[in-house]
């Protein structure tokens, strides 16, 4: 395709958005959410091709301007696998407004920031009045019947998680930019995530309010239901209504803290690279520890990637540490926390099937449990094969 666009006089372009980075500008098309960064002679180059200036002219100005000659047919491939180039009788997308914008601008303007704030400092006024409105383990407990816990909470942190994606995903639309939601895995979790590649279309000071847009939405919610719980306590209402509400709130806890693991790229590790300007610091970082290991064992390293910025390359170094402890701390908390935990459940099952007061809905109880737990580690493995193949996929159909 390249030789024939190189014959032609001029060169169609897709509506492209640039924006300034420290190693170059990164260019790309948020309807597609393809973007690379260029070096500002090459970005300069896609602006008079996309204001319809002849390839040769072009090519003339970069030759002036860099002191080399610019490979046309190299060029013209690259953009060409980004997808910046609109092929013959190929019109360019109509420019339809995002949905929800209006919406995402509802939720974020001043008198909704007043409400989140009056309903925070409401439930923090609670807590402090209230011990048993303080976020706490016990909370998970809000019944006897062990298969009732992990079904209900996770009915209930069904459209939690949904409204904390949804924030992400509004405070995205309220600048104009599409997203999606998927589901993926951190380590040993399993997580839903939004994905938000078009934020690449607009400065670095614009993107922190889509990151933490879910942690707002999480403390709000924290806020809502400790304060149903404290209304719905000693009314006359069944005492595992306002118990419940507990367990929801204390389960928008765990996932507030979550975000502070950063290691394992939540929310607060897209605040943290967008700060210090990185763009691909996990990644980078990752490769600097395979690469440290391999030459311990006095083995070849791979080559690294040459679009690596040297931001994220100086990073990786600072970085590197903060990664090793961040895994470790999440292994140990798994073998001091986690696997205790797991035998705990699993002697209390057991004492449910044989048991001297083994009943029938012991039994069922147990078994529902079980069966639970079980199709939740099936997710996490069914995920990571998952995640495993379409790297597979992508490795073996990627350009050499």
């Amino acid at each position: 395709m390249a030789t024939t666009a190189w014959g032609r006089n001029t060169v169609r372009l897709h509506r492209l958005t640039m924006v300034a980075e420290d190693d170059g500008v990164m260019v790309g098309r948020p309807d597609t959410g393809s973007y690379a960064m260029f070096p500002e002679e090459g970005a300069q180059a896609l602006r008079m091709l996309g204001s319809g200036t002849p390839l040769a002219t072009m090519a003339e100005w970069y030759q002036q301007a860099c002191g080399e000659q610019l490979d046309v047919e190299d060029f013209l491939e690259a953009i060409e696998e980004l997808g910046f180039v609109r092929a013959e009788g190929e019109d360019d997308p109509a420019l339809t407004p995002v949905r929800w914008q209006r919406l995402g601008r509802w939720v974020f303007a001043w008198p909704a920031w007043l409400c989140y704030l009056a309903l925070t400092a409401a439930a923090v006024t609670a807590m402090v009045r209230e011990p048993f409105l303080r976020p706490s383990y016990h909370d998970v407990f809000f019944t006897s019947h062990l298969a009732l816990i992990p079904v209900v909470l996770t009915a209930t942190q069904i459209p939690c998680v949904l409204l904390h994606e949804g924030y992400h995903a509004l405070a995205g639309r309220r600048l104009g930019l599409p997203s999606t939601l998927s589901i993926s895995r951190r380590l040993y979790y399993l997580v839903a995530e939004t994905r938000l590649d078009s934020l690449y279309s607009v400065p670095r000071s614009k993107r922190y309010l889509p990151f933490c847009a879910g942690i707002l939405v999480d403390v709000t919610q924290v806020s809502a239901y400790t304060l149903l719980a404290a209304a719905l306590h000693g009314r006359g209402i069944p005492p595992w209504c306002p118990a419940l509400c507990l367990a929801v709130s204390f389960s928008c806890v765990l996932r507030i803290i979550w975000q502070f693991m950063f290691y394992l790229r939540t929310d607060l590790y897209f605040v943290m690279t967008n700060a210090l300007r990185c763009s691909n610091l996990h990644d980078v970082t990752s490769f600097h520890l395979r690469t440290l290991f391999l030459r311990r064992l006095r083995r070849t390293p791979p080559e690294p990637d040459a679009e690596w910025s040297d931001r994220d390359r100086a990073m990786a170094r600072v970085y590197a540490p903060v990664l090793v402890a961040g895994y470790g701390f999440s292994l140990g908390s798994l073998l001091w926390a986690g696997l205790p935990t797991i035998v705990h459940f699993c002697t209390l099952i057991a004492d449910r099937f044989t048991g001297p007061h083994t009943s029938l809905s012991a039994v069922l109880d147990a078994v529902s449990f079980l069966s639970l737990t079980l199709l939740e580690f099936g997710l996490v493995g069914y995920v990571a094969l998952r995640d495993r193949r379409a790297g597979r996929t992508t490795t073996q159909g990627a350009p050499s």
